[in-house]
């Protein structure tokens, strides 16, 4: 897995959230001070601060997480 700050998730990327696995879909950068929001199809969201770390699984690379 590899940790990059949570303000860096894009569409596409999979996200580790409370040991659940999400495809992030969509990811919504307003302007202003508001935070960038990413999400699933299954209506999982999440805000995407500079402080936060995300866990994400390299690309093709089966984690313990994988089903």
């Amino acid at each position: 897995m590899t940790t990059i700050p949570a303000d860096e998730v894009h569409a596409g990327d999979v996200v580790v959230y409370r040991g659940e696995l999400h495809h992030v879909t969509r990811v919504d950068r307003g302007g202003g001070w508001a935070w960038p929001v990413a999400y699933d199809d299954a209506g999982w969201a999440m805000a995407l601060g500079h402080d936060l770390v995300v866990l994400r699984p390299p690309p093709g690379e089966p984690t313990e997480l994988s089903a």
